[in-house]
Order: C-alpha cells, then structure tokens, then sequence
C-alpha cells in the first residue's frame, strides 16, 4: 500500500519550514496544501490504495481542520487517514475535541521540531511513514 504524508496548512511560511524539517525524515511523498479543501480533492480523487498521514492545522480560513476531519469521517477512505494535528492553537478544548476523532493521533504545537518526528516515528500505525534512524 502507498503512503503519502499531507501537510496542510494556510501559512506558507510554515509550508516550507515543514517541508525542510520532513524532507530528510519521511520513507514516502509529502503533498503541501494551502487550504483542507484541496487536500480533501487530492485524498477523494487518489485512485490507489494509499495510507494518508495528515499533518493539520485547525485555524484556516472557508474550510477549517475540524471541517476536514468531519468530511473526512463521512468518506470512503476515512479508514486510510491518519491525523496529526499541528497548530498553534493552545487552547484546551482544542486538545479535547482533537479526541473525539479516532483519526487523530497526537496533537503537537507548530512548527514541527525534530522530537515531534521522533515522537511521531514511535506512534506504531506511522512509524512507516519516516526513516527509522541509523542504530
């Protein structure tokens, strides 16, 4: 099965900052969007078999990440979509909702640093999603 990792995120600024942390950490393809409705294109029109790792922000004008994630839950391929969220947001009930969502796995503060790929490497269902470091 393929799989490809997502980020999406409205700031383009942290677009590239997380492309240059995950371009040497990640086993598979990385798709940058600007906006959830276009990565919900991108995921609905994929005609193969593919695991989808999300990496997303909540904050994001017309369609926000909880948008997504609803969407998301009402789809065919939900069961091929795992969900990190990656945002600013410190609010508490940011981190709660997250939780309702069986997609979401961690819940981590942007931008992504080096102990949050470590930290996502130990996660079982997306450890094939990254390198596994040299021992």
């Amino acid at each position: 099965m393929n799989r490809k990792i997502l980020v999406i995120d409205d700031d383009s600024l942290i677009l590239l900052i997380h492309e240059a942390k995950l371009e040497d950490e990640v086993s598979c393809a990385c798709e940058f969007f600007d906006n959830a409705k276009s990565a919900l294109e991108y995921m609905a029109a994929d005609q193969e078999e593919t695991l989808f790792l999300l990496l997303l922000d909540i904050n994001m004008p017309f369609m926000n990440g909880w948008d997504l994630l609803d969407e998301i839950n009402g789809a065919a391929f939900k069961k091929n979509v795992y969900t990190v969220m990656v945002t600013s947001s410190v609010n508490e009930a940011d981190k709660c909702k997250a939780k309702e969502y069986q997609m979401v796995l961690d819940f981590l503060s942007k931008p992504l640093k080096t102990r949050h790929i470590d930290r996502l490497r130990s996660i079982n269902e997306l450890s094939s999603f990254f390198n596994q470091p040299d021992l």
